[in-house]
């Protein structure tokens, strides 16, 4: 039985058949029918009468939440309609009408994953002007002019900015220009034999939802070589560059 035509038939009967015109709340009813959906839910239990081998069918009426009083209120109302309209089959009867909440739709998890090997610098910087509210970077290296000035542009219109970046000589000239924009910069230094270890990432996180990960280093040479960059709208899949960039974060003091 199509649920959509089911429903849409209830709500003409109950327009135009004279036998539901008295109903004291059929605009209510016809409102709430409108707003609803239906399943039919075949049992395994037997009607044990009539047609062989014939099982019971419970219909499911799933209301708006802020409508549920008005349907329990008008409970006796809307089984009388159901069963009028259900049509029995061979393979099933109506046994009774449940009322229950409609669960709240949650929006589509979108999920896009992509890897581009030209145009890296464009790449960073479009998801640069894409934020809204948060850009949390971890390079090793940053020396590119143009990702700098689109994230001061950024830093202007209110976004938070964070950087951690390596101990790097290479580096110096930018750290202290960030500094003096007032962006949250922490320089990881070196570590092992010879200070041979570094913080050696290259990921970009946008609002939590997006990250721009790969080889490329926001530095100025990363134009010049064969570099990838990744991209990701996958919040469960950020939500992994954002603990390991908290962590680096708060070993700095």
């Amino acid at each position: 039985m199509d649920k959509r035509a089911f429903l849409k038939t209830a709500i003409e009967v109950l327009k135009y058949d004279d036998k539901f015109k008295k109903i004291e709340k059929r605009e209510i009813l016809i409102k709430l029918l409108s707003r609803s959906s239906v399943k039919f839910l075949p049992q395994w239990g037997f009607v044990g009468a009539g047609i062989s081998d014939q099982h019971w069918e419970i219909v499911e009426v799933r209301c708006p939440v802020p409508l549920l009083n008005e349907a329990h209120e008008l409970e006796s109302d809307i089984d009388k309609i159901i069963s009028y309209v259900y049509e029995e089959s061979e393979e099933h009867a109506l046994q009774k009408v449940n009322i229950r909440p409609l669960v709240i739709d949650t929006p589509p998890k979108i999920v896009e994953h992509e890897v581009v090997f030209d145009e890296l610098q464009d790449t960073v910087i479009q998801g640069i002007r894409d934020a809204k509210y948060m850009i949390w970077v971890a390079v090793a290296w940053f020396s590119n002019d143009t990702i700098y000035n689109e994230l001061i542009a950024k830093k202007n219109r209110g976004v938070s900015i964070r950087v951690l970046v390596s101990n790097e000589s290479t580096n110096n000239t930018t750290v202290q220009k960030l500094k003096r924009e007032g962006v949250d910069v922490k320089v990881i230094n070196k570590w092992g034999e010879n200070s041979r270890n570094r913080m050696h990432h290259k990921f970009c996180i946008v609002d939590l939802d997006y990250v721009m990960h790969g080889s490329y280093n926001w530095s100025k040479n990363a134009n010049y070589n064969d570099e990838t960059l990744a991209t990701a709208l996958d919040r469960e899949f950020v939500s992994k560059f954002a603990d390991e960039f908290m962590e680096i974060y708060n070993e700095i003091v």
